[in-house]
């Protein structure tokens, strides 16, 4: 009798590891859709195009200083440029329910500027 007891007792202690790994390693019913925004500065330093993907209207666009209401279409996205050289942003739900409560604007690097041409130089002539 006493080693069915031993047998029902490490049956049960094991059953909620096994669920819990299975539970753990089991993919997601669905992938959660995400939410991203980017700043991407000017070449020439002048302004930032701020855009961004996966959001639900209305929303908000915070850097810092001032909040302004975003433009998002239908599918969730949204761009705009700013004139000024900050590139701290968040995007900010503005009713409780949204997903994505807030999203920090991710910096990336700015396109390669134009290479100017050499301007041509005056080249003197070599002394004997």
């Amino acid at each position: 009798m006493h080693l069915h007891i031993r047998r029902a007792v490490v049956a049960l202690s094991a059953f909620p590891l096994v669920m819990s790994g299975a539970i753990a390693l089991a993919p997601a019913a669905g992938a959660a859709p995400s939410a991203s925004c980017t700043v991407t500065p000017a070449a020439n330093g002048t302004y930032v195009t701020i855009s961004g993907e996966g959001f639900s209207a209305p929303r908000n666009l915070n850097d810092g200083e001032t909040t302004e209401r975003l433009n998002v279409d239908d599918t969730g996205h949204f761009l705009l440029k700013r004139f000024q050289k900050n590139v701290d942003y968040t995007v900010l739900a503005v009713n409780e329910d949204q997903n994505f409560t807030f999203v920090n604007c991710k910096v990336v690097q700015a396109p390669n500027a134009q290479t100017p041409t050499p301007s041509p130089s005056y080249h003197r002539p070599h002394r004997r």
